[in-house]
């Protein structure tokens, strides 16, 4: 008798608890990403426990602290902690050369080879294996077992030198930062240390001294010796004592003129922008007062660099840009420009790609007060969006202001259809970002889109038409 195993196939293809397998197996394959918000907070909140533990442990195994409720609860929430630590990093995808790995082998295999083992040293939970035995000979070895946590430390780096890439800190604080932040580590340890084996001498051994003065005395001496100071008031007397000050001096000799060093390094490029920009003003003051450039003239001179300064930080967008792929550098000009180009009636309903095309070609422009940008009977073929500042656009005389025009408006677009002599004069009533199209970049732009170039042939025999207003008036009433 034959087995009808295609029955069972279509049964087994069709059965109801087939769904369920595929939710099982997209919930395995289901990965954390690096930069998802989960995983910054829990590598935060790790950050803090790590840190906890390095003040913690050492000052438990010197002063052979009583392990009360709290600092037994303590303990078991740092175990869980990096216990679960060990479980998100084998489930977190990893980002190597930009490129984003999702295969898990290769998040193992990279984990297990970098910061596995300090990891496991630092969760295994010796204190309580040890807490069972009841010999007294162990007492030292359950103090000292706790110092495994401080394994964890070598995994903190990673996510402290992952804090230097935030865009909202200054790079040259984090570096200062972090840089404090070890010194501090390293002096308690080394402090730590010096109270294990007697240092602080008759402190130590007085009831009537508390732990917290032993630790300043104690403190005190770790950075007196690091820095190379060394008053000599606390001094060691047995063997281990003269070993462990030998070891800690050659280290400050070593670290002091490295730390020193890193410490000027950082100050100097905390604003390395502001160095290099007032380096640069410097510069041009020297060559106006050598080539005799009126007072009044350096002081404009001046003034424009201190606007230039507060308005881009001495930046040159199109300098800044000029190395970013296309399609970088056209994501940028549209998010600072889009909404003043599309303000303007003629390319209102132009295609979104004619629009990138012209934010690409806008040239940023300064003009100081009083400058005129446009003046009354030249003919003249650009057009100005204003992205910062005041304008008046005025009669030939500047007696009569015929309109004021502020951020986020235009005008001259009829330079762009017709080339007429200006009819009126457009004068900067304050500093002035503008940016600026001209006809000879529009013109090129239109070839590519003969049907919006028709439009536009079209509108500008329409003003030649119109009657009763000039082109420039026009082109202001519409502003």
């Amino acid at each position: 008798m034959q087995k009808n195993t295609g029955l069972s196939a279509a049964v087994f293809i069709y059965s109801p608890a087939l769904p369920m397998i595929e939710k099982r197996r997209k919930m395995k394959t289901k990965l954390i990403q690096p930069d998802s918000r989960f995983k910054i907070l829990w590598e935060l909140y790790t950050l803090v426990i790590t840190v906890a533990v390095s003040i913690t442990a050492p000052l438990i195994v010197v002063f052979n602290l009583y392990l009360g409720p709290a600092l037994l609860a303590f303990d078991i929430l740092v175990t869980i902690t990096f216990a679960a630590d060990i479980f998100i990093q084998f489930n977190t995808a990893l980002i190597i050369r930009h490129e984003r790995i999702t295969d898990r082998r290769t998040i193992a295999r990279n984990y297990l080879k970098k910061w596995f083992l300090p990891d496991l040293i630092a969760t295994i939970p010796f204190t309580w294996f040890f807490r069972s035995i009841r010999y007294a000979s162990l007492n030292r070895v359950l103090r000292f077992s706790r110092l495994t946590r401080l394994f964890k430390l070598f995994g903190s780096t990673k996510t402290l030198n992952r804090a230097r890439k935030l865009k909202f800190l200054n790079p040259a604080f984090m570096r200062l930062f972090l840089l404090i932040f070890w010194i501090l580590v390293a002096a308690h340890l080394i402090s730590c240390g010096w109270i294990l084996i007697g240092g602080p001498g008759e402190y130590q051994n007085n009831p009537e001294v508390s732990n917290g003065e032993v630790y300043l005395k104690a403190f005190y001496w770790t950075v007196t010796t690091l820095t190379t100071i060394g008053y000599g008031d606390i001094t060691p007397s047995e063997p281990v004592q003269y070993f462990y000050v030998i070891v800690v001096m050659l280290m400050g000799a070593a670290i002091y003129g490295f730390i020193i060093g890193n410490i000027a390094n950082i100050i100097a490029n905390i604003d390395v922008a502001k160095s290099q920009f007032r380096e640069k003003v410097e510069t041009i003051d020297t060559f106006l007062k050598y080539r005799n450039i009126p007072v009044d003239l350096q002081h404009r001179i001046n003034d424009y660099y201190d606007y230039l300064w507060q308005s881009r930080r001495g930046y040159e967008e199109s300098e800044l840009l000029k190395d970013l792929p296309t399609s970088l550098k056209m994501q940028v000009a549209f998010f600072l420009n889009q909404d003043i180009i599309e303000k303007v009636p003629i390319f209102k309903n132009a295609d979104k790609t004619l629009i990138r095309d012209i934010i690409l070609n806008l040239k940023p422009v300064i003009y100081t007060p009083g400058d005129n940008i446009v003046s009354y009977g030249e003919i003249s073929y650009e057009m100005y969006f204003i992205s910062r500042g005041i304008v008046d656009v005025t009669n030939q005389s500047g007696s009569i202001t015929y309109a004021t025009l502020t951020a986020g408006q235009f005008f001259g677009e009829m330079a762009l259809l017709l080339s007429t002599p200006r009819t009126a004069t457009v004068k900067a009533k304050v500093y002035c970002d503008l940016y600026m199209l001209d006809k000879e970049t529009f013109d090129n732009i239109l070839q590519s889109y003969p049907a919006f170039a028709e439009e536009v042939a079209q509108l500008a025999d329409t003003r030649r038409r119109e009657l009763g207003l000039t082109l420039e008036e026009t082109s202001l009433e519409e502003t």
